[in-house]
C-alpha cells in the first residue's frame, strides 16, 4: 500500500506540473494537490470497491474542474453530469487549437478545466497500472501524460525534464513487480543507464528537437465535402458559433513569420456598432498589380516605399466565398492575375464585383514595421492632415470628433459632451474607464498597451462565443466593459479602439484573419474559418499603421511592441508606463507577460495558430510518422484495457459456479498470451500439470478451489470460489515473477488470448 501510494504519488506529480506549464499563471497549487489526490485515491482501495471509487473520484475531479456542480449527479436532478462533463472537456480541449500557450486561464476557463482533466486522466491510469503490479501500463501512462504537454510548448530545461522523467519510468519499472526490490542492482542499473542517456542527448549526432507536431491531429480535418464560407465583416455582437469541422477557407505560401491576414478595416462607429466606411482610392497600377504606397502615403511611413521590405503573401482560396481580398497586415500592394476586374478603397482594402471562387490565386504585399517599445513611447501625437484636419480615424459617433490625444480641450471636452448629447451620454461609462486605465499616460503608445494589457490580463475579462446580450438601452459596448466581461473578439476589438478614440489616440478595428497553422514541409499557411478575426489598428507617427490584439488568447503577432506577440518587450513596456505616469499599475496590468521573462527575443511557443516555420527554434515535428506512432500507442493500450476490461466483467457475478469459470478462462488466456495453449477439453488436473510443466509453477491449491467451486457441494461452493479468486492473484504473480521482462511485455499486448476457448 505505501508502495503504491508513493509510486502513483510521483507519477502524478511529475504528470500534473508538465501540463500545468501550460497555464499562466499557473494552476494553483491546491487545485493540482487535489486532482493529484484524487487520481491517486482510488489505486489505494481494493477489490471490486475500486471501480467505484474511480467514478467517484472522476466526477468529483470533473466538477472542480468543469465547474459542473456535483448535484447535478444525483437521480432527481434532470440535467446529466457525465454529459456536461464529457461536452465542457472536448470544448475545452479544442479550444488549444486556436489559442496561444501558454494561454490565461482566467480568459480560457474550459481550457483550464481540460487541462486539470488531462492531468487526472493520466495520473489516474497510472496510479491503477501501479496498483495492478503493471509496468509496461505505468511507463505508457507516464509518458504519454508528460510527453503530450512537452510538445506543445518545449522550455528552456527539456534535458533536466527528460532526464527525470527517465528516471521516475525507470523507478517504475524496477519497482512497480511483485516480490522484493533488488535495490542494490538496480539503482546501479538505472544510473547506468541515465548517464547514457546524459551523455547521447548532448551529442549533436544524436539529440532532436521536438519530435510530435501534436497540432497535425486535427479532430474536425476538412469537410467531407466541398463548401462555401462567407463573412459579414461588420461588428455584431450576439454571439458567434463555428462548424463542429474546421473548414479551410484559404492557403497562403509566404514568409514563416507569423501575420495577421487582413480583409478589411472597421473606419465607422455610429449605433453601437463598427462598420465598414470605405472611400474610393487610385493605387497606382501596373498592368494587373495596384500599390497603395504613393496612394496612402500620408499614413504610411517612409520605408514603406521600399519594396524589399515588404513581405509576399500568394492566396490561393479554398472555401472562402467573399468579395475581399487578403493581404498581409498591413496589406501595401496586390497583384490580382487573372481575377476580374478589382476596386480598392482606402486602407489599402481591395474588392472584388464578385465573391472569389476556389482556386482563385492573387499576391499581396504587406508592410509590418517592428520597432521597440521605447521608441514607440518617443513618437509624438502628431497626426497628418487626413487624421488631425480632416478628422478621419477620430468619430465616436457620426458627426462627432473627440480631440486628439494631449489636445487641452481633452478634459473639457467630454463632459459637455455627454452632457447635451444623448446618444452619446450611454458611452460615459466606458470613457471613464478608459480615463482611469489610461488618461494619465504621457504618450499614445502608453496608453495603448495599457488598455490591451487590461483587456487581457488585468480587468477580469473572459473570451466567450455566446456571451449574455445587454439589456434594451445599454450599448453592447458599454454593458461588456462594465458588467458581463465576457465576449469574442468584435467586443474586445470594437471596445478598445472606441476607448482609444476618446482618449484621442487614432484607432480603427481590422477584420480577417488569425495567421493559421503553418505547414512546414509545404511551407504554407492553412487558414481555416475559425481563425476568423477583429483586432485593433492604431497610427504611430513614423510607423503608421500597428496592429494590437486585446482579446484574451486569440491574438498571436511578431512584433515586441504589443502585448500579444510572443517577442513582447515587457520590460520595455513596463519601462514605458512608468515613465508614462502609470507606474502604479504596470506591474500589476503585465503581470502576466512579465511573469513569462519575456526580453526582446521570441518564447519558446509551439501553439496550433502560430506554428514555426524551417530553422525557428523549437524544431519541427515529423508529422505523419508522429500521428501512426501515436496511434499505434493508443491502440496497444486500448488492447490491454479491453482485455482487462472483459476479464473484470466475466467476474461481476455471486455465482460461485459462473465465478470458477471465469478464473479457469482468466488463467487460461494468460498461458495464450504466454504462447502456452490449453486444449479446451482439458481437465483442472490437466490444466494444472500442464501450468507446472510450462512454466514450474505450482498451481494446485488454486485447482483444488476451482473444483470445489465448480463441482462441490453449493454450501461450500461460495467459499471455495473466494479462496479461488485469492489463489488465481498468487499464481499470476508467481507466473509473472517467472517470466523476464520481455515476456510479459508480450503478453500485455498480445491478442492470443481473445481466441483462447
Amino acid at each position: 500500500m505505501v508502495r503504491t501510494a508513493l509510486l502513483a504519488g510521483a507519477l502524478a506529480a511529475i504528470v500534473a506540473s508538465s501540463w500545468a506549464r501550460l497555464e499562466q499563471p499557473r494552476p494553483e497549487l491546491g487545485e493540482l494537490l487535489l486532482v493529484g489526490a484524487l487520481a491517486v485515491a482510488p489505486a489505494l482501495v481494493r477489490g471490486r470497491l475500486r471501480i467505484v471509487a474511480v467514478a467517484i473520484a472522476t466526477l468529483i475531479a470533473g466538477s472542480v474542474a468543469l465547474d459542473v456542480p456535483f448535484r447535478s449527479a444525483s437521480p432527481f436532478d434532470d440535467r446529466d453530469i457525465v454529459a456536461s462533463l464529457l461536452s465542457r472537456t472536448w470544448e475545452g480541449f479544442l479550444s488549444f487549437y486556436d489559442v496561444t500557450v501558454p494561454f490565461e486561464g482566467i480568459a480560457q476557463p474550459l481550457m483550464h478545466g481540460a487541462l486539470l482533466m488531462a492531468a487526472f486522466t493520466f495520473s489516474l491510469a497510472g496510479a491503477l497500472a501501479v496498483a495492478a503490479r503493471r509496468p509496461p501500463l505505468a511507463l505508457a501512462a507516464l509518458l504519454l501524460g508528460v510527453g503530450w504537454p512537452a510538445t506543445m510548448l518545449p522550455g528552456d530545461n527539456e534535458l533536466a525534464r527528460g532526464l527525470l522523467i527517465l528516471a521516475i519510468g525507470l523507478v517504475l519499472l524496477a519497482a512497480v513487480r511483485p516480490g522484493p526490490l533488488k535495490l542494490r542492482a538496480q539503482i546501479l542499473a538505472g544510473g547506468a543507464v541515465v548517464v547514457l542517456a546524459l551523455t547521447l542527448s548532448a551529442s549533436g549526432a544524436v539529440a532532436k528537437s521536438q519530435f510530435v507536431d501534436w497540432q497535425s491531429w486535427d479532430f474536425y480535418n476538412k469537410p467531407d465535402a466541398p463548401v462555401g464560407v462567407s463573412y459579414l465583416w461588420r461588428a455584431d455582437y450576439d454571439g458567434i458559433k463555428f462548424p463542429n469541422k474546421r473548414t479551410r477557407v484559404l492557403q497562403v505560401r509566404g514568409s514563416s513569420r507569423a501575420s495577421y491576414w487582413r480583409a478589411t478595416t472597421l473606419d465607422s462607429f455610429a449605433e453601437d456598432h463598427w462598420d465598414e466606411d470605405l472611400t474610393f482610392a487610385s493605387p497606382f497600377q501596373e498592368g494587373t498589380r495596384a500599390e497603395f504606397s504613393t496612394e496612402e502615403r500620408a499614413l504610411m511611413p517612409s520605408e514603406a516605399g521600399d519594396p524589399g521590405k515588404w513581405t509576399r503573401a500568394d492566396v490561393t482560396v479554398e472555401a472562402l466565398r467573399d468579395r475581399h481580398l487578403v493581404g498581409p497586415s498591413v496589406p501595401i500592394a496586390y497583384d490580382t492575375r487573372r481575377l476580374p476586374q478589382v476596386d480598392y478603397a482606402s486602407g489599402a482594402v481591395a474588392i472584388m464585383p464578385r465573391p472569389v471562387s476556389r482556386g482563385d490565386e492573387y499576391t499581396a504585399w504587406g508592410y509590418a514595421p517592428r520597432p521597440k517599445p521605447s521608441e514607440l513611447a518617443k513618437s509624438p501625437a502628431v497626426y497628418p492632415p487626413v487624421i488631425a484636419d480632416e478628422g478621419y480615424y477620430r468619430t465616436v459617433e457620426r458627426g462627432r470628433l473627440a480631440p486628439l490625444f494631449g489636445d487641452p480641450r481633452q478634459r473639457q471636452w467630454a463632459p459637455e459632451t455627454f452632457a447635451f448629447d444623448s446618444s452619446l451620454r450611454r458611452y460615459e461609462p466606458l470613457y471613464e474607464e478608459a480615463l482611469e486605465i489610461a488618461g494619465d499616460a504621457r504618450n499614445p503608445y502608453a496608453a495603448t498597451v495599457a488598455l490591451e494589457a487590461w483587456f487581457r490580463t488585468g480587468g477580469g475579462f473572459t473570451y466567450d462565443e455566446s456571451p449574455p446580450r445587454s439589456p434594451p438601452g445599454v450599448p453592447p459596448l458599454v454593458f461588456f466593459i462594465k458588467q458581463s466581461k465576457t465576449g469574442y473578439c468584435q467586443h474586445y476589438a470594437g471596445a478598445m479602439a472606441l476607448m482609444l478614440r476618446y482618449l484621442g489616440v487614432p484607432a480603427r478595428v481590422a477584420a480577417g484573419f488569425t495567421s493559421g497553422t503553418y505547414d512546414r514541409d509545404q511551407r504554407v499557411w492553412n487558414v481555416s474559418d475559425r481563425n476568423a478575426h477583429t483586432w485593433v489598428e492604431v497610427w504611430f507617427h513614423g510607423y503608421g499603421w500597428l496592429p494590437f490584439d486585446p482579446t484574451p488568447g486569440r491574438g498571436n503577432l511578431s512584433g515586441p511592441y504589443s502585448a500579444s506577440s510572443f517577442s513582447f518587450d515587457a520590460n520595455g513596456a513596463r519601462d514605458v508606463l512608468t515613465a508614462a505616469g502609470l507606474a502604479a499599475t504596470a506591474g500589476n496590468l503585465l503581470r502576466f507577460q512579465l511573469g513569462r521573462d519575456s526580453g526582446s527575443t521570441s518564447g519558446g511557443f509551439t501553439p496550433r495558430d502560430v506554428g514555426r516555420g524551417p530553422g525557428e527554434q523549437g524544431g519541427g515535428g515529423v508529422g505523419t510518422t508522429a500521428i501512426v506512432i501515436f496511434v499505434l500507442m493508443g491502440l496497444a493500450l486500448l488492447l490491454v484495457v479491453g482485455k482487462v476490461a472483459l476479464r473484470k466483467g466475466r467476474s461481476l457475478t455471486k455465482d460461485p459456479r459462473r465465478l470458477a469459470g471465469a478464473y479457469r478462462r482468466e488463467l487460461v488466456e494468460f498461458l495464450a498470451d504466454q504462447r502456452v495453449d490449453v486444449p479446451s477439453s482439458a481437465t483442472l488436473d490437466e490444466l494444472r500439470e500442464l501450468v507446472a510443466v510450462r512454466t514450474g509453477v505450482d498451481a494446485r491449491r488454486l485447482v483444488e478451489s476451482l473444483g470445489i467451486a465448480r463441482f462441490g457441494p453449493a454450501s461450500a461452493a461460495a467459499a471455495a470460489a473466494k479462496r479461488a479468486r485469492g489463489e488465481l492473484r498468487l499464481v499470476r504473480r508467481r507466473l509473472r515473477h517467472a517470466l523476464s521482462t520481455g515476456e510479459r511485455l508480450r503478453g500485455a499486448f498480445s491478442v492470443r488470448s481473445l481466441l483462447a476457448r
